[in-house]
């Protein structure tokens, strides 16, 4: 009888269930453990309002403010020049530099003197000739009345048949010479007022050439108006100048100038920062309220000035659209970093300009996440979306619906899903505000 192999399948199966329930019934239990705290463990920090301002950073090229160029006001050969007139010097104020041959100026002054002198002497003259003819006037009316009286008296004796007709003709004539004689003394006596008014104006006119050749014989002499550092000459010791021509460039050594360029968007903040009063007009910030240094750094060598904002240019640099912020620092003053600093023209310096300190909201830098920040907020995670309005020293300055009091989570949450559980990593430190930047 032959064995069928199919039907050993079934007995098969049945062992092997039987064994996997023993082996499961048999084995050693696994230890659990508790589920454990899931919340984050983060550092916070109280959210508090901190005066700060906004600060801009500029460079730009010193330059003198005050800037004196020498022009010719007058023609002719350099008779002196003075030995020290070498570019980079200082000189004192009053120092003559230059001279011009003053030799054709002083003749022209002696001859100015001259006619003045003349026509001085002519309207004295004018004034006495006046009196004479006013003396001579009251002399030849008398005269005039009495050869009128003489005139009717022989009239009368002719009309008595006692005087020849001849005799009043002649008389006649005399009256009437006379009469002419006093019409002369009283047209010259009128004419007078006139004629002195020519003559004053003439003397005025004489004034004025003597004046104007003493000034042109003191353009001769060229002396410096204040202490100037040379910056330039272009005359040589008997080189013959024009009218016009520059002679001599010098610079002021008191006050600096420099033309900071600062971006568009700094200079909106400063500027925001002056027009936070209520009230205040956006055309007219009052820029002496914003604090400026500048500064200079050379290897070892670095020197820092205070400086004050004057103005702003006006126009923006096509090349790098920036603006131009024109500070003033004051040389030789109190203030100065060394009793040896000085600050040359074209030197490149740093600046550094402060606006307005204003109430803001001062976060870390490592607590933005792009334009949001994380709050810790009843053991969750809020997430706050904000604005920044700008950076300084590390810190972040943003707007946002924040709350005095609110604690600013600095550490970075991966991943943040709004409404997730947290916990504070150390306690201390939820009362640390930011530092004070400003």
């Amino acid at each position: 009888m032959k064995f069928n192999r199919k039907l050993l399948f079934f007995p098969a199966v049945i062992v092997g269930i039987i064994i996997l329930i023993v082996a499961i019934e048999t084995r050693p239990k696994v230890p659990t453990k508790p589920a454990g705290d899931r919340a984050k463990p983060v550092k916070v920090m109280a959210m508090k309002l901190t005066h700060i301002a906004p600060e801009a950073i500029g460079f730009g090229q010193a330059s003198a403010k005050f800037e004196w160029t020498a022009i010719a006001e007058v023609s002719g050969k350099v008779v002196y020049r003075n030995p020290n007139l070498e570019r980079g010097r200082v000189l004192k104020a009053g120092t003559e530099v230059l001279r011009i041959d003053p030799l054709d100026y002083e003749l022209k002054l002696v001859q100015a003197k001259a006619d003045l002198s003349s026509s001085e002497t002519q309207l004295k003259k004018l004034a006495i000739e006046f009196n004479n003819n006013k003396s001579s006037l009251a002399i030849e009316k008398n005269r005039l009345q009495l050869s009128e009286t003489e005139l009717k008296r022989l009239q009368d004796l002719r009309n008595k048949k006692v005087a020849s007709q001849s005799d009043v003709d002649t008389q006649q004539q005399a009256y009437l010479a006379q009469r002419k004689l006093v019409q002369d003394s009283e047209n010259k006596v009128t004419l007078y007022p006139d004629e002195r008014k020519v003559a004053q104006a003439l003397v005025e006119v004489n004034k004025a050439k003597v004046k104007e050749a003493e000034r042109a014989l003191a353009k001769t002499s060229i002396v410096l108006p204040r202490d100037l550092r040379i910056s330039s000459v272009d005359i040589e010791l008997n080189q013959v100048v024009n009218l016009q021509q520059n002679m001599l460039t010098a610079q002021g050594l008191d006050v600096m100038e420099v033309e900071a360029q600062v971006s568009i968007h700094d200079m909106q903040l400063l500027t925001q920062s002056l027009v936070s009063k209520p009230g205040t007009d956006a055309r007219f910030p009052d820029l002496s309220r914003l604090q400026a240094s500048v500064s200079v750094s050379s290897g070892s060598y670095t020197a820092v000035w205070p400086a004050k904002v004057t103005r702003v240019s006006d126009s923006v640099d096509p090349t790098h659209a920036t603006i131009g912020v024109i500070l003033e620092i004051q040389q030789g003053v109190k203030g100065m970093p060394t009793p040896t600093a000085s600050m040359i023209s074209g030197m490149l310096l740093r600046a550094k300009i402060e606006g307005v300190q204003s109430p803001q909201w001062v976060i870390p830098e490592m607590a933005l996440h792009g334009n949001k920040v994380y709050l810790f907020e009843d053991g969750k995670l809020k997430i706050l979306p904000v604005s920044v309005q700008y950076r300084r020293d590390q810190k972040v300055i943003v707007s946002g619906d924040f709350k005095a009091e609110d604690r600013l989570i600095l550490n970075d949450l991966l991943p943040a899903l709004s409404g997730m559980q947290l916990k504070l990593e150390k306690a201390a430190d939820e009362s640390k505000p930011v530092e004070d930047a400003a």
